[in-house]
């Protein structure tokens, strides 16, 4: 089996500058994606730490066996936190700083996923699509009954993080595994993406262009330009496929 990677950023047509992080290498089965928090100053240079520290902690690692890959992911997540916090310590300007992520890692037929905040990865398999993670959200925490209304602030926002690397010492982090079957697609972006292209129109997007991996971020990229392009769009395909 093999996993076949491509990806794409871009700033959207609003934004000065593009806060997105991304980095991907198919033949480690790597890929990472993080979106610097809007309305703080710092979130591309969080962002890039975030992808940065996990990249150089996963390529310096050479032998992970099955049952510590879900330590080791959280605990590479927890060093990456600790250095955007250090950081930001000693650069009041950039103090508070954070961002997003998701790191994907394929090895052995299965799927590793450590998320946090609200970048999403989705899976595509024949014409259908789940949303595999979870948002971090003010507004899904409380449809899930785990937060209070009458615990937040009269100027609460539903699209606000609940979670997310900088914002504490020790990041709660979701780490999701799968069992991989050819023919699957994974689908990782920033809300710049979903939050302008329907689900709807990403299969129908993606059914047409399945077989063309390799453009197919910067199809999607293009599809949330039109729509508005309100937010930095990061878009990272991940496609399952039998070996030759």
């Amino acid at each position: 089996m093999r996993i076949l990677m491509a990806g794409a950023t871009h700033k959207g047509r609003i934004r000065k500058s593009n806060q997105d992080s991304i980095f991907y290498d198919q033949l480690m089965g790597v890929g990472i994606v993080a979106d610097g928090i809007g309305g703080r100053k710092g979130g591309e240079i969080a962002s890039s730490m975030a992808v940065n520290h996990l990249r150089q902690i996963i390529q310096n690692t050479k032998i992970i066996r099955h049952e510590e890959i879900r330590p080791f992911l959280i605990n590479a997540i927890d060093q990456a936190n600790m250095a955007i916090i250090a950081r930001g310590e000693h650069e009041p300007d950039i103090s508070g700083m954070g961002t997003t992520l998701n790191c994907l890692l394929f090895t052995n037929e299965n799927l590793y996923l450590g998320h946090i905040g609200d970048s999403r990865t989705y899976l595509y398999y024949r014409g259908h699509l789940w949303q595999v993670t979870l948002d971090h959200s003010v507004q899904v925490f409380l449809e899930r009954g785990w937060l209070k209304s009458a615990n937040l602030s009269g100027d609460w926002k539903g699209g606000a993080l609940v979670r997310a690397m900088g914002l504490h010492p020790h990041c709660e982090v979701d780490v999701y595994h799968k069992r991989l079957t050819p023919g699957e697609m994974y689908i990782t972006a920033s809300d710049g993406l979903f939050d302008m292209v329907k689900d709807h129109e990403l299969v129908h997007l993606i059914r047409h262009n399945f077989d063309d991996h390799q453009n197919l971020p910067q199809i999607l990229i293009d599809a949330a330009n039109r729509k508005g392009g309100k937010d930095n769009i990061t878009v990272l395909i991940s496609k399952v496929v039998e070996d030759i």
